[in-house]
């Protein structure tokens, strides 16, 4: 029987004079023996080297003899590494030098003034490429994702009623509190009612609404594709030939447009619930004067706007945090700046279209 063969002994690096001598396996397994050594040799380069004890190379190992040497083969090199190691070098010379260029402040200056066009032609992609979707599905009910959409409509809409619900009521008793005071120097304590009614169902119950739905379900949003990104989740479903427009951000938009008209007259209730609270106990304005009033002097269009006012912000929300999620690379650091980026934006074009909201309907009449 055969003894069985001895293995290589590993890459070893001698300093004599001004020669190197290269000795062992300098194969990718072997050559972290030496790797450091050879590093840290580098900038003395070129050395004279010698390999007349160099038993195995491969691509790696002549890579690091590049490194070291003047580029040509090492002296006393076996003739059949000779191709490997000029093909090595031959390729890393080829290779473009990719010098990192210094960056002026005016360079900065305008790199910083062009990342929010950058934002919006994401936004206006990601825009366009869910109303095509959209049209699709018009066409195509079946097409549509009923779990996932269903999925959204619980995580960004039951599993946002608690703490909605409890902000909006201590909204709307902060309100009737604050309003009451003014209201109780004039005698005017049954105007407490057209004050918090109007107020909450035009521009805080949408608003409020809004700004929390863009901190839980856009941040979620975001997070989640920006992982997805991170992991090729979505570079599969696209080598699979399906859309992750169709497959995952058109269930986020429909289920948040959804979920937001909901929220809103949940909130919208909840806060007339706090004001009538403190209303009956600072003004002495109970549950039946509200009872009474509210569809007296409050016309139905209030409630209305502040509900169509929900259903913009609710795709404005989904679109923002769709897209940041998208742009975003999949490591930890891009996940958590896009993540701000998705919130803070969102609340931006919400107050925006909210104070365009209130411009247009004061011109309209409404």
């Amino acid at each position: 029987m055969s003894a069985p063969l001895s293995p290589s002994p590993a890459a070893a690096l001698r300093v004599v004079g001004q020669s190197l001598h290269l000795e062992g396996d300098w194969t990718t397994l072997r050559l972290s023996a030496v790797a450091d050594e050879a590093l840290a040799l580098a900038p003395q380069a070129p050395w004279r080297l010698v390999a007349h004890d160099l038993t195995r190379l491969d691509s790696n190992g002549a890579r690091l003899i590049g490194l070291l040497g003047d580029g040509g083969p090492p002296e006393g090199l076996d003739p059949r590494w000779q191709p490997l190691v000029t093909l090595v070098q031959g390729a890393a010379a080829e290779a473009p030098r990719s010098a990192s260029p210094r960056r002026g402040v005016l360079h900065r200056i305008g790199e910083r003034g062009l990342a929010p066009l950058a934002s919006l032609r994401s936004l206006l992609t990601i825009l366009g490429q869910l109303l095509l979707a959209l049209l699709a599905l018009l066409r195509d009910p079946r097409r549509l994702r009923w779990r996932e959409t269903l999925n959204v409509l619980t995580a960004s809409g039951a599993m946002a009623v608690p703490i909605i619900a409890l902000l909006a009521f201590l909204l709307g008793g902060v309100l009737a509190y604050q309003g009451g005071i003014q209201l109780r120097l004039f005698g005017a304590n049954i105007f407490i009612v057209e004050l918090v009614t109007l107020t909450l169902f035009r521009e805080f119950g949408p608003l409020i609404t809004a700004i929390i739905v863009a901190g839980r379900s856009g941040a979620a949003f975001t997070a989640e594709l920006a992982t997805m990104r991170g992991n090729r989740e979505i570079d599969a479903l696209m080598t699979l030939g399906l859309s992750p427009v169709e497959r995952l951000l058109l269930p986020k938009w429909l289920g948040l447009v959804i979920a937001m008209p909901l929220l809103t007259a949940l909130a919208n209730a909840a806060g007339l619930v706090g004001a009538i609270l403190v209303a009956d106990g600072l003004l002495g304005v109970g549950f039946e004067t509200f009872y009474r009033r509210v569809p007296e002097v409050v016309a139905a269009q209030h409630f209305w706007v502040g509900i169509g006012k929900s259903v913009v912000f609710g795709m404005v929300i989904a679109l923002v945090g769709c897209s940041e999620g998208m742009r975003a690379r999949g490591d930890a650091e891009s996940i958590g700046r896009n993540t701000t980026a998705s919130v803070v934006q969102s609340i931006f074009w919400v107050i925006v279209l909210d104070a365009l909201f209130s411009i247009l309907f004061n011109e309209l009449g409404w």
